[in-house]
């Protein structure tokens, strides 16, 4: 992953230096490693996604028992426009296994708010192979919920997932899946997500 970010801070300082444009904005700006703010997405409607930015490690609900599931990194990217998430899901069951051949995937997420629609848009990368631009979303008193078609923009199988204030440090999230076009919905996934938090004085 840290070769990946580096690939993508080369290729954006050539875009800003081959182009013989002053460099106003840095690839670690770019990413999020360095945040900053546009004035183009500065608008309460951005932040929306703001309470699920930080690092966490995840534990997902299996056989009704918590096993260790990876890990997730929320951030804002491209000045406050988008909201990037990278992540491992680990140990997650039979759900991923025909897909990648162990029990979990590792994705990038993009979330953006779209003005006109007045609710948010959601890509998905993840290391199968697979790209997914088709979820939206809208924030609510307790999270941010989307939904979808996956893998396929138009086709049966749908997918649905919420993130969801539990507590100060805590967040939930829930993964269901249809492969009737919404009418029926099977649980995939319970995950608790739990902050990493520094210790003082880092």
């Amino acid at each position: 992953m840290r070769n990946t970010f580096k690939l993508v801070a080369i290729l954006g300082l050539l875009s800003f230096t081959g182009m013989g444009m002053a460099q106003t904005v840095s690839p670690e700006q770019v990413l999020g490693l360095s945040p900053y703010q546009s004035p183009s997405c500065n608008s309460s409607d951005f932040h929306e996604f703001d309470f699920m930015h930080g690092e966490w490690d995840l534990k997902v609900l299996v056989d009704g028992k918590w096993k260790p599931g990876g890990y997730s990194i929320h951030k804002p990217a491209l000045g406050g426009c988008v909201s990037f998430e990278y992540v491992s899901h680990e140990n997650w069951g039979d759900f991923y296994a025909t897909l990648s051949g162990r029990t979990g995937v590792a994705a990038f997420a993009l979330s953006s708010y779209d003005k006109n629609a007045r609710n948010w848009r959601q890509t998905w990368m993840d290391d199968t192979g697979t790209v997914i631009n088709s979820f939206r979303g809208r924030k609510y008193s307790d999270g941010m919920r989307f939904v979808g078609h996956a893998p396929d923009g138009d086709g049966a199988e749908m997918q649905r997932f919420a993130w969801k204030v539990i507590g100060q440090n805590l967040r939930e999230y829930t993964l269901d899946m249809s492969t009737d076009g919404g009418e029926n919905w099977t649980r995939i996934a319970t995950v608790q997500m739990i902050r990493r938090v520094k210790p003082a004085g880092q």
